[in-house]
């Protein structure tokens, strides 16, 4: 086992909780592409452009941090230097908005030493047309490693930790992007952190996560959905296999459905599962799994491929390792 920054790494063989998982279809192909500049995991990704921007993260086994963004163009196979994140490094939630601006919520701000680093309320936004970040509405309470995703015009945010950095939430917040301020919705009702969001179908789904900051045994596998027609939560499939540090791992796919790719199971084993979840059929299935094992690692659908770049192998070393899955289109 190697200790670091209050982590555990284990060693040891990695069961596949997706043993029995049915597969998806014509499978899809991995290969390597051009490595990220900067080695990091749990940094956080968005598409902007047909482009795959990777902001933050932790660079080293004791957790340092950075602002640093980086943006890959598959096209031509190229890294570049993008604008560094104006608050929080970690732990945000992060969305893409039309296709131009970036909106930054929450998260943990500086480096992760003797103690957890203060959370925050900051909310900031990119615009591509000035080259500015601007501040936005901040959260009515501070918080981090929430589950979040774009529901129409509305972000949603989901659990995560609290003020305190330490305790879960079942708060859900809600920014309607045309508007001026954060509202309440219904409350998550298994509060947890270090889970993912997705839209899907009108839904917006919180899939899997962990208690507090129990990496042992603290992951959990459940999937619940809001209908913000009803105002009411609805449990779904569980995804296969407990798991967390999936936030920046997950992404709707453009044909709707869920893709999940590695995370964190249950004694802090990095996975190399990519799992594909159906809304119509509430259904899990699985594609052909990651080269190597990934925790916090960003994964996202440009075109008929799937980019999975940076995270870690191993829980606590950062890689910068890219990979590319082709081609989605060929997915039943």
């Amino acid at each position: 086992m190697l200790v670091a920054g209050g982590m555990i790494a284990c060693d040891g063989p990695r069961p596949d909780p997706t043993q029995d998982v049915p597969k998806a279809g014509p499978d899809i192909t991995w290969t390597t592409a051009a490595p990220c500049p900067l080695a990091r995991f749990e940094a956080n990704g968005v598409v902007v452009g047909d482009e795959l921007w990777v902001l933050g993260g932790f660079v080293s086994s004791t957790l340092d941090v950075t602002g640093r963004v980086d943006i890959y163009n598959p096209v031509s196979d190229n890294w570049r230097v993008g604008p560094p994140l104006p608050g929080a490094q970690t732990h945000v939630a992060l969305a893409a908005v039309d296709g131009t601006d970036i909106v930054v919520a929450g998260g943990f701000d500086g480096a992760f030493l003797a103690t957890r680093p203060p959370v925050t309320a900051a909310v900031w936004r990119w615009n591509m047309g000035t080259g500015q970040w601007t501040a936005g509405p901040s959260l009515p309470i501070a918080g981090a490693a929430y589950a979040w995703a774009m529901l129409g015009s509305q972000l949603h945010l989901a659990g995560g930790l609290g003020p305190d950095g330490n305790t879960d939430t079942a708060g859900h917040l809600v920014w309607d992007l045309t508007g001026a301020s954060w509202t309440g919705a219904a409350a998550l009702p298994d509060p947890r952190n270090h889970g993912a969001g997705a839209a899907a179908g009108g839904l917006f789904y919180v899939i899997g996560g962990r208690h507090d900051w129990d990496e042992m045994a603290g992951d959990v596998p459940d999937v619940d959905a809001f209908d913000p027609a009803t105002g009411a939560w609805l449990p779904r499939a569980p995804i296969p296999g407990a798991r967390s540090e999936i936030g920046a791992g997950t992404t709707t796919l453009s044909d709707g459905r869920i893709l999940v790719v590695g995370g964190s199971l249950p004694g802090i084993k990095p996975s190399a599962n990519v799992l594909v979840y159906d809304p119509a059929a509430d259904a899990w299935a699985k594609l052909a799994p990651l080269p190597q094992p990934r925790k916090g690692a960003v994964a996202r659908q440009i075109g008929d491929r799937i980019i999975v770049t940076t995270g870690s192998p191993t829980s606590v070393d950062p890689s910068n390792t890219t990979f590319v899955g082709c081609c989605l289109g060929t997915v039943d």
